[in-house]
Parts: C-alpha cells; sequence; structure tokens
C-alpha cells in the first residue's frame, strides 16, 4: 500500500514538475518573441531551458538530499530519450524533408557529450569538472549568438498581457522547484522499497517524466512543421543537461558514481549522440525519403524500448 501511494505521489510530482515547465516555457517564449529571436534560436534556448528546467531542478533537490546519483542517471537517461524516443518520435510523424543542420550549430552538442565522458572517467564529479562543463555551456551560447543572422525570424504576439506574462513565469517557477523536491524524495522511497539503486531510477522514471515536456514540444512542432524547433530542442536540451545540471554535482557534493554509467549508459548516449548528428546533417538529402527518415524513427524508438527492457532486467 505503502508503495502505490509513493508511486501516486511521484506521479503527481512530475505532473507539477511538467505544468511548470510548460507555464515557463510558454511565457518564456513570449518574452523572447518580442524581441524577434528565431524559431531555431527559440528552439535551441528558451525552448531547450524550460524543457531542461525538470532536469535542473531535479539535480538541485538531489544534492540537497544527497541522491546525485538520481540527479546523474536523469542527465545521461534524458539525454538518450531526447535523441532515441523524443527524436525518434519527431522522425516518425514527419511529413517533408526537413533543412540540414548546420554543422557549427551541432559541434556544442557533440563536444557536450565528450566532455561528460572525460568528467565520468574516474566516476567522480569534482569543481574543476564543473567549471570545464560551464566553459561548454558558454561555448554553446556563443555559437547560438554567432549564427543568429542565419535563422528565420517570427513575429511576437504584441497583444499578450505583460503582468499576465509575469505571473505565469513565476507559478511556473514555483511549480518546477516543489515538483522536483517531491520527484526525487518519493523517488529515493521507491528505490528503498523496491530494493533498486537510485541510479536506475534516475534512468528509467525520473529520466522518462522529466523528458515529458520534451516529447509534447516536440508532438508539436511536428504537427506545424517546425523541424527547426524540434532539432534545436533536442540539441539545446541535451546540451543543458550536461553543461547546467552536472556542475550543480560538481561545486556542492562529492559522490562516487556507479561504475556501469560509464560503460553502459554513457556509452548508449554517445553512440545515439553520434547517429543523431550524422542523421541531421544528411537527412535533407534528397537520396533520403520520407519511407527512410520514417524508418530511422522506429529504430530510435525500439531501440530505446530495448535499453529499457534491459535496465528492467527483461532482456
Amino acid at each position: 500500500m505503502e508503495l502505490m501511494i509513493n508511486f501516486l505521489a511521484l506521479i503527481a510530482s512530475l505532473a507539477v514538475l511538467i505544468w511548470g515547465a510548460d507555464k515557463f516555457v510558454d511565457n518564456s517564449s513570449l518574452v523572447a518573441k518580442k524581441v524577434g529571436v528565431s524559431e531555431l534560436t527559440i528552439g535551441l534556448t528558451i525552448v531547450a531551458l524550460g524543457t531542461s528546467a525538470p532536469e535542473i531542478f531535479v539535480g538541485i533537490s538531489s544534492v540537497l538530499n544527497n541522491s546525485e546519483s538520481i540527479a546523474m542517471g536523469a542527465v545521461v537517461g534524458s539525454n538518450i530519450s531526447n535523441i532515441a524516443l523524443i527524436f525518434g518520435v519527431s522522425c516518425i510523424g514527419i511529413s517533408f524533408l526537413p533543412k540540414k543542420t548546420p554543422i557549427i550549430q551541432l559541434m556544442p552538442f557533440l563536444i557536450s557529450a565528450g566532455v561528460l565522458g572525460y568528467v565520468l572517467i574516474d566516476l567522480n564529479v569534482s569543481m574543476l569538472d564543473g567549471i570545464l562543463l560551464l566553459i561548454a555551456f558558454f561555448y554553446f551560447l556563443y555559437v547560438i549568438n554567432a549564427n543568429k543572422n542565419t535563422q528565420t525570424y517570427v513575429d511576437a504576439d504584441q497583444n499578450k498581457n505583460n503582468f499576465v506574462t509575469l505571473i505565469y513565469l513565476t507559478v511556473g517557477l514555483i511549480a518546477l522547484i516543489l515538483g522536483s523536491r517531491y520527484a526525487v524524495i518519493y523517488a529515493e522511497k521507491i528505490a528503498l522499497s523496491l530494493n533498486i539503486s537510485e541510479l536506475i531510477i534516475g534512468l528509467t522514471i525520473i529520466a522518462i517524466g522529466t523528458s515529458l515536456p520534451e516529447l509534447a514540444a516536440t508532438i508539436s512542432a511536428v504537427l506545424k512543421k517546425k523541424t527547426d524547433m524540434v532539432v534545436g530542442n533536442v540539441i539545446g536540451s541535451n546540451v543543458l543537461n550536461i553543461t547546467l545540471v552536472v556542475p550543480i554535482i560538481g561545486f556542492f557534493s562529492n559522490v562516487q558514481l556507479d561504475q556501469v554509467l560509464l560503460s553502459r549508459d554513457y556509452l548508449i548516449m554517445i553512440i545515439a549522440t553520434i547517429l543523431f548528428m550524422i542523421i541531421v546533417l544528411f537527412y535533407s538529402n534528397k537520396s533520403f525519403s520520407i519511407l527512410i527518415i520514417r524508418s530511422i524513427g522506429i529504430l530510435f524508438v525500439g531501440g530505446y524500448i530495448l535499453y529499457l527492457l534491459n535496465l528492467s532486467n527483461l532482456l
């Protein structure tokens, strides 16, 4: 009975977390549009920050609760799900050949993933590691700023009340803080009840739960035929997960991580990262048909399901 209550409480906490992220990203986007920024930039920054907000706040709450393995599991697990599940779903639902993503905008994506591998070699995240990842974050911002003149811009909704926008931003932030705190608390209780590691909880329940905003944003973008925003969201969210969440652990904690995080989960993440880069660089080519892109999406989603089954010891 207690386990069921904990599961329901975790689901409720994730629901509050996701609702807060939704309000945060919607109203942050309005602010961005008023100063005239592009769809890709919104995807890379505002949408990515909004959809990564659950992971960021879970990271903070995990450190405060001495459950850093949950945060690391959520970062790696969420990055895997962003590519395999989120991008996979967008490929399945695509109805036209998307535009090619410039390689310069993919470099922070690859660099941040590579730096994370270096950080995980000794299975410990130090303050120096955190600084290194923050440098990667500022490089990401530089790349966005350097390429802003090559992007398509969107118009702002001038009729939106600024006061209402501020209220929703504030309420969304409060929901993010409370939802993330209780999500970590009840995830810990479930791990203890089922006698499974916090890392597995982070890689599965928390990672999928915190990736739901990305999934919702992706489905919406696909329906509106805004593939630039989908790709930008995946790139931005994965970069921010690594460069903003992991430094929190480095600055405020000192924990020894599980070897399997590097040998199994990070390895899968880096393979997915490289495959994603190859696909978005070349899938605008006319040799790629809609059928091929959809088949790639099915393979991504199928691979992710197999990964989850393996974590659950069902394979």
